[in-house]
């Protein structure tokens, strides 16, 4: 689970036969959670994923099917779009980004 910085989105990922990305509103005064999407990984057992520092992009590891994809994400509606990218990589495990200072 990964909540977005504004702390308005919460992002969960679903492994095994599902393989989806799950998005919840949270709501600011009571922290309830309203399911706003379910999104396909496009890969098998998303071992891990990340929000990218800028919070336009989502990235999941997907580690049996060897791919890290890349999906846009609206940072004011919180959902999930269209693939960018999918990138080949032996059994993803663990997504990081390094900052230039």
């Amino acid at each position: 689970m990964h909540a977005s910085k504004d702390g308005k989105f919460l992002y969960v990922s679903n492994r095994g036969t599902a393989n989806q990305l799950l998005v919840f509103a949270i709501d600011p005064v009571t922290g309830e959670l309203k399911e706003l999407q379910r999104r396909s990984v496009e890969g098998d057992h998303p071992r891990e994923f990340s929000l990218d520092p800028s919070g336009k992009f989502l990235l999941v590891a997907n580690q049996k099917s060897n791919a890290i994809v890349v999906i846009e994400r609206d940072a004011s509606t919180g959902l999930l779009g269209k693939t960018v990218q999918t990138l080949a990589f032996d059994a993803p495990s663990y997504l990081g980004f390094l900052l230039r200072q």
